[in-house]
């Protein structure tokens, strides 16, 4: 039985998951899995606490020299490459299911942050980014006169 979402947020990220299923099979259907690489999308959680917006994306065996992050308007760029290990010889895998090659992944930010604030911390395979709130948010909110 599906699980009907509750709040707008939970439908977005079901949606998501619904387009990633379906890139995922039209991606078999083109026969680009014999490539040996193909996009994957980490996994990313956001959330706020009472002083700061902060984003979580899972990256288990990357190389922080492999990853690049940036910040374009109010979204947040994550690229990255995760590179296959050199196979040793003679070794025939029975079950393979890591995924290497390129991924780019977009997280919107709330616009009551403070750019200049921003904080990135690789550690233990995630990936954590704090932006602060800053205290007045009202000044991103600008009335404009109707001539």
């Amino acid at each position: 039985m599906a699980v009907i979402p509750r709040y707008p947020l939970e439908w977005l990220n079901f949606f998501r998951q619904q387009m990633d299923e379906i890139f995922n099979y039209l991606s078999t259907l083109e026969g680009r899995e014999s490539f040996g690489e193909h996009e994957s999308a980490p996994l990313v959680d956001v959330f706020e606490t009472t002083d700061n917006y902060i984003v979580e994306i899972e990256l288990p065996g990357f190389v922080k020299q492999d990853l690049s992050l940036s910040i374009c308007c109010n979204t947040l760029v994550l690229e990255g490459v995760k590179r296959e290990e050199p196979r040793a010889a003679g070794v025939n895998y029975i079950c393979m299911e890591r995924q290497f090659g390129r991924f780019c992944r977009t997280v919107e930010i709330p616009p009551a942050v403070d750019m200049n604030g921003v904080k990135a911390c690789y550690l233990k395979g995630v990936l954590s980014v704090t932006f602060p709130k800053l205290p007045d948010k009202n000044m991103f909110i600008r009335d404009i006169p109707i001539e």
